[in-house]
């Protein structure tokens, strides 16, 4: 009986299908379905859309509602091959859609359900997402009943929905592309990784790390871009739109995984080339734009994040404008490449020739998803381009940089070289300068010890000059008196003649006049005042040996009377022979021989 009841539901199913129009889908591409059938849901079972006949399905392109939250779609269409194809059925809105087939093999309709709220669809990825497969019988009319839910839906008052299929060999032949392209892509990515990974390790350079952050951006944005992880299946969508065209958008932690993924690769991108370029010091006024470019950017992206995650979904409207902000970030760095080569900054041509093919390839990507599509397409390679270019650009723009700081490096080897000889020569020097100070300081050590033995020697002298002038002045003084007694013995006894006195007498007078004190006198004085005589002859050769004693004797600063007493002569004598040794000599007397009379 129940057999007989699935083959009177597909008669019926097949004379209303006959009755609709027919759209024949293509065995090699994807078809859209414009012509269907719609019937307003009232809680109606598949049976009861099958057999009833007074539900009546109405031809149209668009589902009003007004009428229904619920509706029931009936589409019908020609396999044109002469094999059973599989084929794949895509309608959207994908919020939560029932779609039901018969299985010719198990003799019964089957149902698939597929959207953002459908718990069995999250864990599909990439072409397989919102893809409910059928086979289409050859040469025959295949019948496909859509039950689309859009309870979810408030703002919208009218939906045409947008229902394709494709034949599945094209949708493997799609997958299968997208997989080789991303797993070659990663793994040149990957490889690369591990290189600069290993060469920041060594050397702590933070223009690799910057480009690390990057590529790790470029693993997580080129993954999401193919959809070949999905991680949707964490929680369903946050937030979504539906525009009437039948156009759905979604956020949910894929998005948030490429927003985050961009803000590495931009992250990294400008960080690397003000490192590189050195431009808060080179360019300057282009390094500001580069930083609070990137600030910006940011910061926009957090926020229209966090809208779109916990208020309203505003990414359709939003991620042209975000993807114009990202492309003026990227002109920047454009800019500052240019810059840094006319102005010849070090390494600036191997950046820009490195920077250049790959910046153009993420140009095109945000031109195509500001112009073309906002979704993207996970069949085009300009993502893959891209960072296999930027792989390999950054790769050399490393070894010219590399070979640039191993010239710098020899450089500056030569230059410590340069200075540490300079410093060994300073220091040879030091030590020189060391050597002869103490040398001085041995010199002025012996000197002011011979200073001292000389001044000792001179005390000595000048002692001894002056005790032999005081003697000698002394002796002269006692002859002189011994002289002047006898005087006065002959005046009061004058017939008194004794030869004893007349003796005594001459021998009182000789001594006055005896040279061999001069002599002793004067061998002291030369002592005290070295080469005296000698000078005074050379710049005075008329002068008599007579004035020679009395100018020493002035020399030494004696008084009037003792240089009388010395010569035996009266005072006035002295002043006299003074005054005539000054004008024979023309000296003035203040000047150099002051008179030391008491």
């Amino acid at each position: 009986m129940r057999k007989i009841a699935v083959l009177l539901i597909l008669m019926l199913a097949t004379v209303a299908g006959y009755a609709q129009s027919v759209q024949t889908v293509s065995d090699n591409g994807s078809t859209q379905i414009k012509t269907y059938a719609v019937l307003p849901d009232r809680g109606y079972t598949l049976d009861k859309v099958c057999t009833d006949t007074t539900l009546q399905f109405i031809a149209g392109d668009s589902l009003r509602m007004a009428k229904a939250s619920c509706f029931w779609i009936r589409v019908v269409v020609v396999n044109p091959s002469h094999y059973d194809d599989p084929y794949n059925l895509y309608v959207y809105p994908a919020l939560n859609n029932t779609v039901y087939s018969f299985d010719a093999n198990s003799r019964r309709w089957v149902g698939q359900q597929t959207g953002i709220f459908a718990s069995n669809d999250r864990y599909r990825r990439g072409s397989y997402r919102n893809a409910m497969p059928f086979i289409a019988q050859k040469k025959a009319k295949t019948i496909l009943y859509i039950k689309a839910d859009l309870r979810a839906v408030y703002q919208v008052k009218v939906i045409k929905p947008r229902i394709i299929i494709e034949n599945q060999s094209i949708t493997n032949s799609n997958e299968q592309f997208i997989l080789v392209t991303w797993i070659a892509t990663l793994s040149v990515l990957f490889l690369f990784f591990l290189n600069n990974l290993y060469i920041y390790f060594s050397f702590r350079d933070k223009i690799v790390l910057y480009y690390l952050i990057a590529q790790i951006g470029a693993m997580i944005y080129l993954t999401y871009y193919k959809q070949f992880i999905d991680i949707s299946f964490v929680s369903s969508a946050f937030t979504f739109d539906v525009s009437p065209n039948g156009n759905m958008y979604a956020f949910d932690v894929t998005d948030l995984l490429q927003h985050f993924s961009i803000l590495l690769v931009l992250y990294g991108l400008v960080q690397s080339t003000r490192a590189y370029l050195n431009t808060p010091s080179t360019l300057p006024r282009l390094d500001f734009m580069l930083k609070y470019g990137l600030y910006t950017y940011i910061a926009v992206s957090i926020i229209l994040v966090a809208i779109n995650s916990w208020l309203v979904y505003l990414e359709s409207y939003t991620l042209p404008y975000h993807n114009i902000l990202a492309l003026l970030l990227i002109g920047s760095i454009i800019c500052a490449c240019v810059l840094g080569y006319v102005r010849k900054l070090p390494a600036a041509t191997p950046f820009l020739l490195a920077n250049m093919l790959p910046l153009m390839f993420m140009l095109a990507i945000g031109l195509d998803h500001v112009f073309i599509s906002i979704d993207g397409n996970e069949r085009s390679i300009l993502p893959d381009l891209g960072v296999i270019s930027q792989t390999l650009s950054f790769s050399i723009a490393l070894v010219a940089r590399t070979k640039f700081i191993q010239k710098e490096l020899s450089i500056r080897k030569i230059e410590a070289q340069k200075l540490e000889f300079t410093i060994r020569e300073v220091e040879l020097r030091h030590r020189l300068a060391e050597l002869e100070n103490q040398k001085i300081s041995a010199d002025i050590c012996h000197e002011k010890t011979r200073n001292e033995l000389l001044q000792e020697r001179l005390d000595v002298n000048q002692r001894e000059l002056a005790s032999t002038t005081l003697y000698l002045v002394q002796k002269n003084e006692m002859l002189a008196g011994l002289k002047a007694q006898l005087l006065k013995l002959n005046k009061h006894y004058p017939n008194v003649r004794q030869q004893g006195l007349k003796g005594i007498e001459s021998i009182l007078q000789s001594n006055l006049y005896l040279d061999a004190d001069w002599g002793k006198f004067k061998v002291h004085f030369e002592q005290v005042h070295p080469h005296f005589f000698e000078s005074l002859q050379v710049k005075h050769p008329n002068l008599t040996k007579y004035e020679i004693r009395l100018y020493a004797y002035f020399h030494i600063n004696l008084s009037t009377k003792e240089i009388a007493a010395l010569l035996n002569i009266d005072p006035a004598s002295v002043r006299r022979a003074k005054t005539r040794l000054y004008k024979k000599m023309a000296i003035s007397e203040p000047e150099t021989l002051p008179d030391a009379d008491d």
